[in-house]
C-alpha cells in the first residue's frame, strides 16, 4: 500500500557536454563515504575527462556546487567505441576510482574530496581485451571476462587467483533434476508405441537456435553481477551457438550452475542484493519481461512490462532489494522513442510500477545510465547527457486524513497508469486488488487527497509532472463505480512538478522545480477555475535548504487544512493561499532532524493561543513532535485529531493522546508493571506498518512486510469511540461498539453514571432491543471499569465513586421499572434479568412476575428464567414461596425424576395445618429461622389439644438441632413453655462449656440448682454461694458441698487464695486452707489465716516447711538461669568474634552428612542416576528443564528443615547470632518476673528471722541482675547483619526496614524490659 514519492531532484551540470554519438554507459560511480560521484565525459575533442559532483553533507539533502573536472585520462574517446569504458567504480578501501576499458587497458586514479587528485596510474592490460567486469560486494575480488571469452579472478592487488573459459562444461554443481511429469516421454501414444516416446523435440531449445542477435534488441554484449554477499557472481554472454547464456560461478572459480534455456533472453543481467533472485529480460513477439532466475539456474517467475515499453537497456536493484529500476526506450507519445527510469516494487507476488521519470521531465536532458546509492536505498544517480541528477524517493502510503463522519478512510496504491483505489470503511479488500481501479493514460507520479470537506476527493499528477487529475468519490463508494473525474488542470510549461496538494475546492498547490533550473525548489498555487493552469502563483524557495515534503495537515474548525513544507534540515514552513490565489511561505518551527514524513495537528485552547504540534519521523526512525523526541524506533505512524498512532521496531504499535503533553511525554519501550490493562500499546507482527487509522472509527490498516494488510480495531481507539458516542448520548451505537469488540459493557454505565442514571428513558429507547439490554445487564458488576481495566490512557487518581458496592443492584432497581413502564412484553425477559442480576438474586419476585401472564408469556418466561438460573435453585425459590402449583410447574421442567418430586409435592399439599405445612418447606429449604417461626405457629395452633405434646417434642428437639434457642424465648415470651425454653438453651451453653451464659440462662428459666452448678464452673464462686445461700435454695450441707466443689475449681486453676478464703468462709478446713495459700507463695496472707483462726500450729508444721521449700526452689531456678545466660553470654562473645563470611561460607544448607555415604538410592528399575552423595547433598545440582539454571533450588522438605534449625539455632549456622539473642531476651524475661517472687519471699524470710538464707536469695538474684544490666548492650545494642536464605538456598542479608521518620535501618531484634533493684530489701546484709 506504499507509493513511491519523489522527495527532491537536483541537477549538476557537467563542465563539458560529451558528444550525443559517445554515451556514458557505466561510466558512473559513487563515493558513499565522502559522498561524492564520479562520472566519466569527453569533452569536444575527444578527451576522457574524470569530473566529480559533492553529494549532500550532514543535515542536508543538498548538491553542492556543480561538477569539477578531476583530472584528463591518457586516452582518447573521439569515433573510437573501443575505448569506451568496460566498468568504472570507486573502490573505498583504496581511495580510488577503477576504470576498465573494452581495450584492456586498467587504470585507477586516486582522488581527494578537497584538494588535487592523483595522476590516472595504468595498473595493468588485458590483451584480447575486456569485455565485462566487475568488483564484489566486499571490493576483494575483480571478476573480468577477456575478449576470448575467459573469466578471471583478480584480487585488491590485480593478482590472478583464477583463470578459465566460459564456457567450461555442461552442467555446474547443482544438476537441474526433472521428473518428466508433462513431457512427451511419459505420455501413452497409443498405436505409436514406446517409439514414439523416444523421440524428443525441444521447441526451446529450437526457438534459441533460431534466434537472430541482429534484430536490435540485444546488444551483444557480456554482463557481469555478483549477489548481496559476493559468495557467487554470475555472467551473461553470447555462447558459440549464437544464443545468450546464463552462468552463475562460485567465488572459488566453479560452475555452479547454467541458467535454464528460455526463448529470447537479452542482454540485461542484475542479482537481487538479498541473494534470492536474478533478474534478466526476455522479449517475446507480444510482450516484454522482467524475468528471474533461482541461483541453480531454474526459472523463478516474471512480469511483464507495459506495452508501451520497446527496449530494455538497463536493470538495477536498489541496496535493500525493494526497488528494482528498468532503464527503457518507452512510447511516450511523442515523435522518437524516450529514455525512461521505470521504478518497480513487489508486494503479495505482483510487481507494482510505482514511478516513471521520463528524460522530458528532468532538469538533465537525455538520461543515459542510472545507479542506485550504495548506502541510501532511495537514492538514486542518474547520468544524463547535460547534467547528473540526484532522485532522492521515500515510501509511504497515499490515504484520506479528514476527520469526518462521512469519510470512506480511502488508501490509494499506483500501478503504472491504473490507481488502485480501496475505501476502508467500506471495503478491505487484500492488495494486489482493490474495490475500484482507475484508469490513467499515462503512469501516475504522486496523489494527493483533499483537505477540504469529507476527504474523500483527490488529485492525480501524471508522469508528465505537467497534468493533474482531479477526481470526486462521495461516501457511497462501495455502492458506487470508480471515482469519477471532476476536472483536469494543465501546470505551466516550466515547472516540473513531482508534489502536490489539494487543501481548497478552487487551489492546488504543487512542490518541484523549474525547468531551466534543476535546483530551485518552487511552490506553486494554482486557481482550479482556469483548466489551463495559467492563473497560478509561484513562490521561489530559498536555496540555502531543501523542502522535500509537501502535506495538507488538517486544520479543526476551518475549511482549508494546515500547508506544510518540511526541509531537509528540519524546518517546518507553513504555506498560506489566499482568496486571491497567493502564496506566502513563513517558518512555521524547527524539528531536530529532517523527516520524510510529517503531519501536524493543533490543540485548541480557550484561554491560549492554539498551538501546532508538528509531528515528523526520520529516515532513522526517529519521531519528533515539534522539539521533543518522542520515540527513536518509530517505524511507521498516523496522526488522528485524539490519537498519535504509531509502530516501533521492538513490534509494537503504541497510542499517544493528542494534547499539550505531547511535547514533553516520551514513548517508553518498557511495560509499566503497575498498569494490568494498558490499552495504549499493542503487541503486532514483525515488521508490520500502517496504512491508515480511520479518521474518526475505530480500526486501523496494517501491512505486512510480505504485503497483505490486516484491519485491527484496537482497544484505544474502541474505548474512545465508546466515550464519544456516551458524550453524544448514542447509547445504542456504543453497546453494539461494546459487543462487537468485546468491551466490558460495565464502561457504558461508569462512564458518567450520574447522568445515566437519570436517562434510563432514554436509553431504553434507543437500544429498544431485549438481547442488548439483557446482555448489558448480565454484564454489570460491582466494580468501576473506569478506574481498573479502562482507565484511559492518562494515569488518573483513583477516587472511589459512592455506590460501587451496590451498583449493580441499583441500576437493576432503577431501569426496571422504565421497562415495565413501557409496557412492551418483549422486555419480559430483561425485567426478570434485572431480578437475577441483583445481588443477591431475587427470585421469588421474578417468579412474582409470571403470575399475571398468559400461559404462554408464562412458559416462556420461565424458560428464560431456568436459563438464567438453574433450574433446583428456581424449584427452592418457587417451594419458598409456598406455591406448590408453580413449584410442580418448574419441576416439570427439570431432570429430577417425577416419582420423587411428585410425592414429595403430594405429601406436603396433605398437610391440613398451613403453619406446619410451611415449616416442612422452610425446614426443607434451611430456613431455620422462618421454619421456627412456623412450628411454633403450628404448636399454638394446637393448644390443648391431642397433638401439642408432639409438636413440643417437635419443636424442642428442631430448635436444639438447629441451635434457634434464642428465637424461641423471643417467640415464646410470656407463654408457660418460656422457662423451659430457657432451660433448653441453658443446656446446650452447658454443653458448650459457656458456664457464664448458661448460669444465667438457667437463672432465667428457675432452675437455681443448675444455676449454682454453672456459676462454679464459671469460677464466680460469689454468685455461686450467694444463689445457694438464699432460703429455699439449700440446706448446709448444700453450702458446703457447693463451697468445696468451688474451692476444687479454682484450684485446679492456680487461684490458690480465692480457694482458700472459699474454704476458710464457709468450711472448717483450716489445715487446706492454709496448704492452698503456701502453695501460691502467699506468705503473709497464709500467717495471718492461722493466728485469725487460732490455729499457730498450722504456722510450725505448713506455713515455714513450705518457706524453706520455696527458697530452695527459688535459688535452684535462679542459679539455672544464671549459669545459662553465662552460656549462651559467652557463646556470643564467640559468635561475634567470627565474620560474617565465614558463617555464611561454612553455614550453607545441605551441608555434607558423613552418614550419607555409601548410601544405594538408585533403584534397579530407574532410568536416571542419582546425583545424591556428599558432595552434592540433597539438593541436585541439575539444570532446570524450563530456565536452564543450575542454581541449587531448596525443595519444601528441606525448607521447612532450615526452618527447623533456625529456630533450634544450630552451632556453626548463619542463624546462631540471633538465636543466642532471642533466647538471652526471654532469661532476662524471667529474671524481671522473679523480682516480686524474691521481694516476697525476702520479707517472709525475715519475718521467720532466716536472714542467712534471705541474704543467700538476694545476693545471689542481685548478682544475676547485675550481670544482665552490664551485658545488655553488648547482646542488643551490637547486633549484626540478620541472614536468610533466598530462593536458592544462598545465604542473603536481611532487608532494611523503614522507621516512622523514613530511614532505613537493618531490623534487629527488639530490648526487653530489663530488670531493676527496686526489690532489693536495703536491711539484709549480703
Amino acid at each position: 500500500m506504499r507509493n513511491l514519492t519523489i522527495l527532491d531532484v537536483q541537477a549538476a551540470a557537467l563542465p563539458v557536454a560529451p558528444s550525443p554519438q559517445h554515451t556514458l554507459g557505466p561510466a558512473i560511480c559513487v563515493d558513499v563515504v565522502n559522498k561524492a560521484v564520479y562520472a566519466l565525459v569527453s569533452d569536444n575533442n575527444g578527451s576522457a575527462l574524470l569530473c566529480s559532483v559533492q553529494l549532500d553533507t550532514p543535515g542536508s539533502m543538498a548538491v553542492t556546487g556543480e561538477a569539477r573536472q578531476v583530472c584528463t585520462l591518457p586516452f582518447s574517446m573521439a569515433s573510437n567505441t573501443s575505448v569506451l569504458a568496460s566498468n568504472m567504480q570507486f573502490l573505498m578501501e583504496r581511495e580510488s576510482v577503477f576504470l576498465a576499458l573494452r581495450s584492456g587497458d586498467i587504470f585507477t586514479v586516486r582522488v581527494e574530496v578537497q584538494g588535487d587528485s592523483e595522476a590516472p596510474e595504468l595498473v595493468g592490460t588485458v590483451d584480447s581485451g575486456i569485455m565485462a567486469c566487475a568488483w564484489s560486494p566486499d571490493e576483494e575480488l575483480l571478476a573480468l571476462v577477456t575478449g576470448e571469452a575467459r573469466l578471471l579472478l583478480m584480487t585488491q592487488d590485480f593478482d590472478v587467483v583464477d583463470e578459465f573459459p566460459l564456457a567450461q562444461g555442461q552442467q555446474g554443481e547443482e544438476v537441474q533434476v526433472a521428473l518428466g511429469w508433462g513431457k512427451r516421454e511419459t505420455q501413452y501414444h497409443g498405436k505409436a508405441g514406446k517409439a514414439a516416446a523416444l523421440e524428443t523435440s525441444d521447441p526451446v531449445q529450437s526457438l534459441i537456435a533460431n534466434a537472430r542477435m541482429d534484430d536490435g534488441e540485444d546488444d551483444g554484449q557480456t554482463r557481469i553481477s555478483w549477489r548481496g554477499d559476493g559468495a557467487f557472481v554470475a555472467v551473461s554472454f553470447i555462447a558459440q551457438n549464437g544464443a545468450r547464456e546464463m552462468r552463475v560461478f562460485s567465488r572459488e572459480g566453479r560452475l555452479h550452475s547454467i541458467a535454464e534455456p528460455i526463448e529470447a533472453l537479452k542482454h540485461t543481467l542484475s542479482w537481487r542484493p538479498s541473494g534470492r533472485l536474478i533478474a534478466a529480460t526476455e522479449k517475446l513477439d507480444h510482450r516484454h519481461d522482467v524475468v528471474f532466475f533461482e541461483r541453480n539456474g531454474l526459472r523463478h517467475g516474471e512480469f511483464t512490462l507495459r506495452k508501451q515499453t520497446r527496449h530494455v537497456l538497463d536493470l538495477a536493484w536498489n541496496a535493500d532489494s525493494s526497488v528494482l529500476a528498468v532503464t527503457a526506450l518507452v512510447d511516450t507519445g511523442g515523435a522518437e522513442l524516450e529514455v525512461c527510469v521505470e521504478l518497480w516494487a513487489d508486494r503479495n507476488y505482483h510487481w507494482y510500477l510505482k514511478q516513471e521519470l521520463r528524460a522530458s521531465a528532468m532538469p538533465g536532458g537525455s538520461l543515459l545510465r542510472a545507479v542506485w546509492d550504495g548506502e541510501d536505498p532511495m537514492r538514486l544517480h542518474i547520468a544524463g547527457s547535460r547534467a547528473y541528477i540526484s532522485v532522492r524517493l521515500h515510501a509511504a502510503p497515499d490515504v484520506a486524513h479528514v476527520a469526518s463522519e462521512q469519510s470512506n478512510a480511502a488508501a490509494v496504491v499506483i500501478d503504472g497508469a491504473q490507481l488502485l483505489y480501496t475505501p476502508f470503511r467500506w471495503a478491505n479488500v487484500p492488495p494486489p486488488m482493490a474495490l475500484h481501479t482507475v484508469d490513467m493514460d499515462m503512469p501516475i507520479a504522486h496523489v494527493a487527497f483533499a483537505g477540504f470537506g469529507h476527504g474523500n476527493d483527490f488529485a492525480v499528477l501524471l508522469a508528465d509532472r505537467r497534468t493533474v487529475v482531479l477526481y470526486e468519490c462521495g461516501a457511497e463508494a462501495l455502492q458506487g463505480n470508480c471515482p469519477v473525474e471532476s476536472g483536469r488542470v494543465r501546470l505551466d510549461a516550466d515547472i516540473i512538478a513531482h508534489q502536490i496538494a489539494w487543501p481548497r475546492r478552487d487551489a492546488l498547490v504543487c512542490l518541484g522545480t523549474k525547468h531551466d533550473a534543476g535546483d530551485q525548489q518552487i511552490v506553486t498555487a494554482v486557481d482550479l477555475g482556469d483548466s489551463s493552469g495559467s492563473s497560478s502563483s509561484s513562490h521561489v524557495l530559498d536555496g540555502s535548504t531543501r523542502v522535500v515534503r509537501l502535506v495538507a495537515a488538517e486544520r479543526p474548525n476551518s475549511t482549508s487544512p494546515l500547508l506544510l513544507l518540511a526541509a531537509a534540515d528540519g524546518l517546518v514552513l507553513e504555506a498560506t493561499v489566499d482568496e486571491a490565489g497567493a502564496i506566502d511561505v513563513i517558518p512555521l518551527t524547527q524539528l531536530p532532524a529532517g523527516c520524510v514524513e510529517v503531519d501536524a495537528a493543533i490543540i485548541e485552547s480557550e484561554t491560549e493561543p492554539d498551538t501546532v504540534i508538528v509531528v515528523g519521523r526520520t529516515e532513522r526512525n526517529q519521531l519528533f513532535a515539534n522539539g521533543n523526541l518522542l520515540s527513536s524506533v518509530c517505524s511507521s505512524f498516523y496522526l488522528r485529531h485524539d490519537f498519535l498512532v504509531l509502530t516501533t521496531t521492538t513490534h509494537f504499535v503504541r497510542f499517544v493522546p493528542v494534547d499539550a503533553d505531547l511535547l514533553t511525554v516520551t514513548v517508553s519501550e518498557e511495560e509499566d508493571e503497575n498498569l494490568k490493562y494498558d490499552e495504549t500499546r499493542r503487541r503486532v507482527e514483525r515488521g508490520s506498518a500502517i496504512v491508515l487509522a480511520s479518521p474518526l472509527g475505530d480500526s486501523v490498516v496494517f501491512q505486512m512486510p510480505r504485503g497483505n494488510i490486516e484491519t485491527v480495531r484496537p482497544r484505544a481507539l474502541v474505548l474512545e469511540a465508546v466515550r464519544r458516542a456516551l458524550d453524544a448520548r448514542k447509547y445504542r451505537e456504543a453497546l453494539i461498539n461494546c459487543r462487537v469488540n468485546r468491551i466490558d459493557m460495565n464502561v457504558i454505565f461508569d462512564h458518567a453514571a450520574d447522568s445515566l442514571m437519570a436517562d434510563w428513558e432514554e436509553f431504553v429507547a434507543q437500544v429498544n432491543d431485549p438481547d442488548l439490554l439483557n446482555l448489558f445487564i448480565s454484564g454489570l458488576r460491582n466494580e468501576d471499569v473506569t478506574m481498573s481495566m479502562y482507565a484511559g490512557p492518562k494515569a488518573r487518581v483513583a477516587v472511589a465513586r459512592p455506590g460501587v458496592e451496590q451498583k449493580t443492584t441499583n441500576i437493576c432497581r432503577a431501569i426496571r421499572p422504565v421497562l415495565q413502564a413501557t409496557g412492551d412484553s418483549r422486555f419480559m425477559p430483561t425485567v426478570l434479568t434485572t431480578f437475577m442480576c441483583e445481588t443477591p438474586a431475587d427470585i421469588p419476585a421474578a417468579l412474582q412476575m409470571l403470575a399475571p401472564l398468559s400461559t404462554d408469556e408464562r412458559d416462556s418466561a420461565l424458560t428464560y428464567l431456568l436459563f438464567l438460573s438453574h433450574v433446583d435453585t428456581v424449584y427452592k425459590a418457587a417451594l419458598g414461596l409456598y406455591d406448590l402449583p408453580l413449584a410442580l410447574l418448574v419441576a416439570q421442567r427439570s431432570q429430577r425424576d417425577p416419582r420423587e418430586y411428585l410425592a414429595e409435592l403430594g405429601g406436603l399439599n396433605a398437610l391440613s395445618s398451613e403453619e406446619y405445612r410451611r415449616f416442612k418447606i422452610d425446614a426443607q429449604l434451611g430456613r431455620a429461622e422462618l421454619a421456627v417461626e412456623h412450628l411454633c405457629a403450628a404448636y399454638m395452633e394446637a393448644n390443648e389439644t391431642s397433638r401439642e405434646e408432639e409438636l413440643w417434642a417437635e419443636f424442642t428437639e428442631y430448635v436444639d438441632a438447629q441451635e434457634m434457642h434464642r428465637n424461641a424465648i423471643r417467640l415464646l415470651s410470656g407463654h408457660r413453655r418460656f422457662a423451659d425454653a430457657c432451660i433448653l438453651l441453658g443446656e446446650r451453653q452447658a454443653s458448650k462449656r459457656e458456664w457464664s451464659q448458661a448460669a444465667a440462662s438457667f437463672l432465667l428459666g428457675g432452675a437455681h440448682t443448675k444455676a449454682v452448678d454453672a456459676f462454679v464452673q464459671a469460677k464466680e464462686w460469689r454468685a455461686a454461694l450467694a444463689i445457694a445461700s438464699e432460703p429455699g435454695v439449700g440446706s448446709a450441707q448444700t453450702m458446703h458441698d457447693t463451697a468445696v466443689s468451688a474451692s476444687a475449681v479454682l484450684t485446679e486453676h492456680h487461684l490458690f487464695l480465692d480457694a482458700a478464703t472459699v474454704l476458710l468462709e464457709y468450711t472448717e478446713r483450716d489445715e487446706d486452707a492454709v496448704a492452698l495459700l503456701v502453695r501460691g507463695a502467699h506468705w503473709a496472707e497464709a500467717v495471718r489465716s492461722s493466728l485469725l483462726r487460732q490455729r499457730a500450729d498450722l504456722v510450725e508444721t505448713t506455713v515455714r516447711p513450705g518457706l524453706l521449700e520455696a527458697q530452695a526452689a527459688l535459688l535452684e531456678d535462679i542459679r539455672e538461669i544464671s549459669s545459662t545466660f553465662t552460656a549462651k553470654l559467652e557463646r556470643l562473645r564467640e559468635v561475634r568474634a567470627t565474620p560474617l563470611e565465614v558463617l555464611a561460607a561454612t553455614g550453607q544448607p545441605g551441608e555434607a552428612d558423613d552418614s550419607l555415604d555409601n548410601i544405594d538410592v538408585m533403584s534397579d528399575t530407574t532410568s536416571m542416576a542419582s546425583q545424591f552423595s556428599t558432595f552434592s547433598a540433597t539438593i541436585t545440582n541439575a539444570s532446570s528443564r524450563m530456565t536452564g539454571s543450575t542454581a541449587r533450588r531448596l525443595s519444601k522438605k528441606n525448607r521447612r528443615k532450615e526452618e527447623r534449625r533456625k529456630v533450634r539455632g544450630k552451632k556453626g549456622s548463619i542463624y546462631e547470632e540471633a538465636y543466642l539473642v532471642d533466647s538471652l531476651a526471654k532469661l532476662i524475661d524471667r529474671v524481671r518476673v522473679h523480682q516480686s517472687a524474691v521481694r516476697d519471699m525476702n520479707w517472709a524470710l525475715i519475718k521467720f528471722s532466716w536472714l542467712k538464707a534471705a541474704a543467700e536469695l538476694q545476693s545471689l538474684f542481685a548478682g544475676l541482675v547485675e550481670t544482665v544490666l552490664e551485658c545488655e548492650k553488648f547482646v542488643f545494642d551490637e547486633q549484626r547483619m540478620q541472614m536468610r536464605l533466598d530462593a536458592n538456598g544462598i545465604p542473603e542479608p536481611v532487608p532494611l526496614e523503614v522507621n516512622d521518620q523514613g530511614l532505613a535501618s537493618q531490623p534487629k531484634l527488639p530490648k526487653p524490659v530489663l530488670p531493676t533493684f527496686a526489690w532489693k530489701i536495703d536491711a539484709i546484709c549480703e
